[in-house]
């Protein structure tokens, strides 16, 4: 069984049944089957075979889940990344997994030009094209509106690669791939929907970005394996037009990163609201302040139910449903299928209640990392998974993070590689030195601090800098504040002490 194949069934037994609204157009789960089967048909017209890479550069919107499900029912693997990639940011992706096709927005077009200059991608696709389409560029319409009627049989393994997804880190800098199988990306949607207990009078709103592993299992994944109702905002529009949605929509399920649920909170005329319908608000991709839970439980009477996962996990490892006598601070305990436990540094696990890293086997967890034998060999040790993530276990079995054992930055339940941006700002001619910390902030998370050691007979501003980074990174990774200093602290060898950076924020 894989995704494609659920939701073909689905489409046979329940072809009426809405399965996605979006704006003001809805499908039918016949009909999003339909669209799925045609453009799998153009794909193959076009020459796309099993293994080929499939890049996905789009926001949310109802032909990402179209292509998405057109990729896996040809058995090719799906690549997404956030529209908001500079061509510096989509290159290193396109470089490293070189992608037969690329489906994208008009509003990237020239990026995808100017990048064909150097990397040759044998087709890329505009969804909304209008006029635009021309022999450098393929109609997303048109290629979902082939002459063939009849898909070319395929026969599925569960072994599969399915999805291929970056996320941040490495000493390299560079985004590494996960490759994901069908079996990860099916039993994980699976179990999680099994767990929350949905079903097809469920209604699921999609505002979390759909090109992050966390919104493709917990609500698109979700929803299509339940046979529900995907609802699916464009953007993030505000707290506003969010609960304005929850109300008329009558959406019965909501995931989101910690900021969400604070702009929620603090939204002045939320009370004006009926948000009755909502069972369930999950939340997810970081911590959840204690403050933020209580205030949002107070506001709307809703418990959050916390899950933790990694993208190299498809991603659900731990769930908390604190309704169901869960504990409030905790990350929940392994879903079925899954395996956590809690090692030191020579991989023994620890005894209970001591802070070891946590490391994960099971269904869910990544084939390894694409073209990158080392520090795949790294990641999985001894039949285990090693996420970076430190925490304890209670004599229930149920886990509290207490650190992070990698180097990574949450802001807004984004993962950030501080050292991606280090480089970014190293390139900058008049930057001798740099270093990127995660700083607290009470409606993100986290935001980025940069310390900056400018060149000799050099003067920077801030904002300068900005404008800098604005051409090599997205905007969600550049720093909003900026210390200028004449040294950073380093090790006899010169490595960067990141950790006593961290000391230097209150002074």
């Amino acid at each position: 069984m894989n995704l494609p194949v659920r939701l073909g069934e689905i489409a046979k037994a329940a072809p009426e049944r809405e399965a996605i609204v979006f704006q003001n157009s809805q499908l039918t789960y016949a009909q999003l089957d339909i669209r799925v089967s045609q453009l799998a048909c153009g794909m193959q017209q076009l020459g796309v075979k099993p293994g080929d890479r499939v890049l996905l550069a789009l926001g949310n919107c109802p032909e990402f889940v179209i292509a998405y499900y057109a990729v896996i029912r040809i058995k090719g693997i799906v690549v997404p990344v956030s529209p908001s990639y500079t061509i510096n940011e989509i290159g290193v992706i396109s470089k490293d997994c070189l992608p037969a096709l690329v489906i994208t927005a008009p509003e990237l077009r020239q990026t995808f030009a100017k990048l064909n200059e150097s990397l040759s991608i044998p087709h890329v696709v505009l969804i909304n094209s209008g006029n635009l389409a021309d022999e450098a560029f393929l109609s997303f319409e048109q290629l979902g509106n082939k002459s063939l009627t009849v898909l070319q049989e395929t026969q599925y393994n569960s072994e599969d690669v399915a999805l291929l997804m970056y996320t941040a880190g490495g000493p390299s800098l560079k985004p590494k791939g996960a490759m994901l199988t069908n079996a990860n990306i099916y039993s994980n949607a699976l179990i999680y929907s099994q767990l929350c207990d949905m079903g097809p009078s469920d209604r699921l709103l999609l505002t979390a970005p759909v090109y992050h592993i966390g919104a493709q299992t917990s609500v698109m994944n979700n929803a299509i394996v339940a046979g529900a109702t995907l609802v699916i905002q464009k953007n993030w529009q505000g707290a506003e037009t969010l609960v304005k949605t929850i109300q008329a929509e009558k959406i019965t399920f909501f995931f989101g990163s910690p900021t969400i649920y604070k702009f929620i909170a603090d939204f002045p005329h939320l009370s004006d609201y009926d948000l009755s319908s909502l069972r369930i608000a999950f939340t997810a991709a970081a911590s959840m302040p204690a403050d933020l839970y209580d205030e949002f439980r107070n506001k709307t009477g809703l418990y959050l139910t916390e899950g933790y996962g990694l993208t190299e996990t498809s991603p659900t490892t731990t769930m908390n449903f604190i309704a169901k006598s869960g504990k409030q601070g905790s990350i929940g305990i392994p879903v079925p299928g899954v395996e956590v436990k809690l090692f030191d540094y020579e991989d023994r696990e620890v005894p209970l209640g001591q802070v070891g890293e946590i490391v994960v086997r099971g269904s869910n967890v990544m084939l390894g990392y694409y073209n990158r034998e080392e520090e795949t060999s790294r990641a999985l040790r001894n039949g285990w998974f090693h996420t970076g993530d430190l925490a304890y276990a209670d004599q229930d079995g149920y886990l509290y993070i207490v650190d992070r054992k990698k180097d990574v930055i949450i802001r807004g339940g984004v993962n950030i590689n501080p050292r991606e941006v280090e480089d970014v700002l190293y390139s900058h001619p008049g930057i001798f030195d740099a270093a990127v910390i995660g700083v607290p902030d009470a409606v993100m998370g986290e935001e980025l601090l940069a310390f900056i050691m400018v060149r000799e007979g050099q003067n920077l501003t801030a904002e300068e800098i900005k404008e800098f980074c604005r051409e090599q990174i997205a905007k969600y990774k550049i720093p909003r504040y900026y210390r200028f200093v004449p040294s950073l602290p380093k090790t006899a060898s010169g490595k960067l002490m990141h950790k006593k950076l961290q000391t230097w924020i209150s002074k």
